[in-house]
């Protein structure tokens, strides 16, 4: 076939025509795209017109930062100061079905600057939630009519102590995930906007466990600890109780009570191995470690694919290896338990034969400064407690402070339960009462505290490091 004969086929003609299609689709493509195009800018305004029904200025765009963006189960996206003085959130909550999320518009009240209730909550979109038009107004209302009720509390499907419940609109996970996101923006708003501390997890894996209502059981001499965990819920999956014996960092037993699913024929697809233990016992803080899987500093509900097992129960199964995970990785800190340790910045300790000797710094006591504390104990009494030279500001309220304090001899020969008489609970205060033979003066009173700590630390937990930290031909783990 000729040039001239190729451009008079029909092959040429269809393929002149496909091409004409092409670039006129291509056109047109570009001129709807523009048309349709909506700006960042536009969703906003078109979002502030469904929250707010009218008009609405931002008076403040509040800058996020890695390290107030993730906030519990949810993360900010965005955070504005309104010109009405509240604060317009969206967050994005964790837990839902399939592992996906939720996204709403929080608007969180203000009031001298003061955390002044939910005043609205508006959906805006999702990741993976089928169920999502269950979710109306009605459900979005539970947020502010029960708002008064957060006081130290969250919002949850669960009704406890410590949460707020909201009914479950249709599809569990779903409102587990919308509750995170509104959680997320009220612990937002009094974290990043009101500088509300944050009190941070003391033990890993502590968001699957109610540890309050655990009973952890530790033995030095058998370096075993014994937990009987109340497992939280987690997902679909209900609360239970996971009986688990650690010795010397590796699960020898473990076993559960109550439901793990929520009827028989989902706890019926939770692997053999997991409901008898035999994959978990045997196996240390690193190795539970390895079966689960971590995506954005989240634990995620994935199984181990390496670990072959046969589950549709993912939320069941995994709550079984999370108790496991609990009680490996935090067995040395139950087993070695240090108490007081808030009052401390600093503790270069050694032991040699029965005796601990503590160098200690004590922290900020305003208006006392941080003072430096050497104590000596030895077979559990104190045998000299040695105070640094700058013990008050300014230097002249060091006066103030009892001569027994000051030279140590007041403490020595006191034990742990001698020290802890002399402090309360939380450590906050001294117990006065307890205190006889101190002569504190009110110029003084933090100073003398905060050497009273430093020997109430080093007593209390002489045992501990006795233990710990002597060395193994002389009974301890070193």
């Amino acid at each position: 076939m000729t040039v001239k004969q190729f451009f008079k086929s029909t092959a040429f003609k269809s393929l002149a025509v496909l091409l004409s299609i092409v670039i006129i689709a291509g056109g047109l493509l570009a001129i709807c795209n523009d048309l349709l195009y909506v700006s960042e800018e536009e969703k906003f305004e078109r979002s502030l017109a469904k929250i707010y029904g009218g008009s609405a200025k931002v008076e403040e765009t509040i800058k996020l930062t890695n390290d107030n963006k993730k906030q519990g189960e949810g993360k900010i996206n965005y955070a504005y100061l309104m010109d009405d003085g509240n604060y317009l959130i969206q967050a994005t909550g964790e837990g839902g079905f399939s592992g996906g999320t939720a996204t709403v518009w929080v608007v969180v009240g203000c009031k001298d600057k003061k955390f002044d209730g939910v005043k609205k909550v508006v959906y805006e979109t999702n990741e993976g939630q089928t169920y999502i038009s269950k979710f109306g107004d009605a459900f979005y209302d539970q947020f502010v009519k029960s708002a008064s009720q957060l006081d130290g509390k969250t919002f949850s499907t669960d009704k406890s102590d410590k949460t707020v419940q909201v009914v479950n609109a249709g599809a569990s996970m779903t409102t587990t995930a919308m509750c995170n996101a509104v959680n997320a923006a009220v612990s937002f708003f009094k974290t990043a906007i009101l500088g509300e501390e944050v009190v941070a997890d003391i033990y890993a894996y502590q968001k699957f466990v109610d540890v309050e209502n655990s009973t952890i059981t530790p033995d030095i001499a058998t370096k075993t600890v014994t937990y009987s965990l109340a497992m939280k819920k987690n997902g679909i999956a209900p609360a239970y109780t996971a009986n688990v014996t650690v010795v010397d960092g590796v699960i020898t037993a473990f076993a559960y009570e109550g439901s793990i699913a929520t009827d028989d024929s989902f706890a019926g697809k939770v692997d053999a191995s997991l409901k008898d233990g035999s994959l978990l016992i045997g196996k240390n803080a690193d190795e539970i470690k390895a079966l689960i899987t971590e995506e954005g500093g989240n634990v995620s509900m994935k199984l181990p694919a390496d670990a072959n097992l046969t589950t549709d129960a993912t939320y069941s199964s995994m709550n079984l290896i999370l108790a496991a995970a609990f009680a490996t990785a935090n067995f040395d800190t139950f087993l070695y338990p240090v108490v007081y340790a808030d009052w401390i910045t600093e503790d270069a300790h050694t032991v040699e034969g029965t005796t601990v000797t503590y160098t200690l710094t004590v922290k900020k006591n305003a208006p006392a400064p941080a003072i430096n504390v050497t104590v000596v104990v030895t077979d559990g009494a104190v045998a000299s407690v040695t105070v640094g030279d700058k013990i008050a500001e300014p230097d002249s309220f060091a006066d103030s402070v009892a001569a027994g304090v000051k030279d140590g001899s007041f403490f020595v020969g006191k034990t742990a339960t001698d020290m802890a008489a002399m402090v309360k609970e939380d450590g906050g205060k001294l117990a006065a009462a307890d205190l006889t033979g101190l002569e504190l003066t009110t110029g003084a009173t933090r100073s003398t505290e905060s050497i009273i700590y430093a020997v109430a630390y080093a007593t209390c937990n002489y045992a501990t490091f006795l233990a710990k930290d002597a060395p193994a031909d002389n009974g301890g783990d070193q």
